[in-house]
């Protein structure tokens, strides 16, 4: 396997046939898909296994959920591939970004030398400004440039894995994703991505106001960890 893309599903049964119908008008036998039902309380998993998958995109169950970083962290460990992914499952972001990011960046990728990211365009005045702010914030505080750190897809060598250490279970495994690529001196890549309205259910992270405020909380409170977890 060259491409492994690990998507977590939280209560994503209504958008799962949708989802599946994008992953494969996109992926060849050399990418596989991980569906990680992350500890639903609706009918996901079934309905995943349910959809006549074929052997490239995996259904994967964790019986609790205890963190979105959890999840990917249980797709990374079933990964093959020697390049390695994540993303939504919300529909907000589409699979094809993942094979647009590896394959601008694919020479880049394969030598170790970056790890690729999004950055959401035709998003609203409120969350670019939100997102703007807490990047400019958390510049500051941990000394380096930061902009839109939740953005999806995130790509990168599969060996980087062997160098994580104490890698957060929640909404703060991006930040630790993109902090640690920094202070190892690895580039940084991004390209613009487009960033669609939910079709279904609601959003597991900052997509209301009151989950942007627990976001702002917690992303303060792992800050003060970051450097420690790193170091």
């Amino acid at each position: 396997m060259k491409l492994s893309i690990i998507i977590p599903c939280y209560n994503e049964e209504l958008s799962l046939k949708k989802l599946v119908d994008n992953c494969l008008e996109h992926i060849n036998d050399d990418i596989e898909i991980l569906l990680v039902d992350n500890g639903s309380t609706d009918n996901t998993f079934n309905s995943l296994i349910n959809l006549n998958l074929p052997f490239n995109i995996i259904p994967i169950r964790v019986e609790e959920n205890i963190g979105y970083g959890n999840g990917i962290l249980c797709g990374l460990k079933h990964a093959k591939g020697e390049i390695v992914s994540w993303t939504h499952a919300d529909l907000q972001t589409d699979v094809s970004d993942v094979l647009l990011g590896f394959n601008r960046f694919q020479k880049e990728l394969i030598n170790k030398s970056c790890v690729v990211k999004g950055e959401r365009k035709n998003r609203n005045f409120f969350d670019s400004f939100f997102t703007f702010s807490m990047g400019i914030y958390s510049s500051i505080l941990l000394n380096t440039w930061m902009y839109d750190i939740n953005a999806q897809p995130k790509i990168f060598h599969k060996s980087f894995l062997n160098d994580f250490k104490n890698p957060p279970i929640d909404f703060s495994l991006d930040l630790f994703l993109i902090y640690f690529f920094i202070s190892k001196k690895i580039n940084v890549k991004t390209f613009p991505v487009s960033f669609n309205k939910r079709e279904y259910g609601e959003a597991k992270g900052g997509g209301t106001f009151k989950g942007k405020i627990k976001l702002i909380i917690r992303t303060l409170k792992y800050i003060n960890k970051l450097k420690e977890h790193l170091s």
